[in-house]
């Protein structure tokens, strides 16, 4: 996977999660027109972005907000490690094909030691049919002592691929800035708000608001595929309600197309 190491430059408008870069680093990192990225320091600070290209940032940059920068920790033209964020699909996919290669190797083990016992089988062929009888029930219970460890072996290979693929998908969970929002507000409230988002289609984010501070919620105009899920003010679950006036510094949480998101946060948060 290539990845390039960029002057992080902060963007003269506001916009948190947001970037852009040269539209000629697309290819080079393999990404398209607002993909995820996955920007890092040398300090081991890692922040997951949306990309957008850009001809007039310079190729070198990348530009990020003030905000971002801060949680990076790193000043105003400090180098960033930016690379293409692995679709979670192909992160499933990845601990699924190492599951089935350690089960594969452990039925292959299974097979041979079944193939020698066979053979043991054949040539106690000869023998009386009382020495048959005793070889077979020694062999027998010879072929259950020889596999138990064997088929623990699988079991367990299974099961910890298993705990691999379920940690990678995020049942509960959602993105670092949505759980920092949420983190204010009441436990009960958040994990009833966590549980509404988790349950909905399409991307989910927490936007604060500026420039629409002094609004209501019915006057502005939000696009249809867009579900305004509540607002929060202090810590406060306030709800949805059209005739809830912002106030600057509000999180506004919505669920909906990327690009739908991308207008509703450019409404909020100018």
């Amino acid at each position: 996977m290539k990845e390039a190491t960029l002057q992080a430059v902060k963007r003269a408008m506001p916009g948190h999660g947001r970037a852009r870069i040269h539209e000629k680093l697309l290819s080079y990192l393999g990404i398209d027109d607002q993909s995820e990225v996955e920007v890092s320091t040398k300090a081991g600070a890692t922040l997951t972005l949306t990309v957008f290209a850009d001809t007039v940032v310079e190729e070198g940059t990348i530009r990020i907000s003030s905000e971002d920068l801060e949680k990076l920790n790193i000043p105003d033209g400090g180098e960033v490690d930016v690379r293409r964020k692995i679709p979670l699909d192909e992160q499933i996919l990845a601990a699924a094909e190492s599951t089935a290669g350690q089960i594969k190797e452990g039925a292959q083990e299974i097979g041979a030691k079944l193939s020698e016992t066979a053979e043991k089988i054949q040539k106690g062929a000869a023998d009386t049919a009382e020495q048959i009888s005793t070889k077979a029930k020694e062999l027998t219970e010879k072929v259950k002592e020889d596999a138990k460890p064997i088929g623990e072996k699988v079991s367990k290979a299974a099961k910890s691929s298993a705990d691999a693929i379920i940690d990678k998908i995020p049942l509960g969970k959602l993105s670092a800035d949505i759980e920092k929002e949420l983190s204010a507000a009441d436990p009960e409230e958040a994990k009833r708000i966590r549980g509404i988002l988790v349950g909905m289609e399409g991307e989910k984010a927490a936007v604060r608001v500026q420039v629409a501070a002094g609004r209501t919620v019915g006057n502005l105009t939000i696009p249809p595929e867009i579900k305004l899920v509540t607002v929060q003010r202090d810590g406060e679950i306030l709800g949805s309600d059209n005739n809830i006036v912002f106030k600057e510094g509000d999180i506004v949480y919505i669920s909906g197309s990327s690009d739908a998101i991308g207008f509703v946060t450019r409404m909020l948060e100018g």
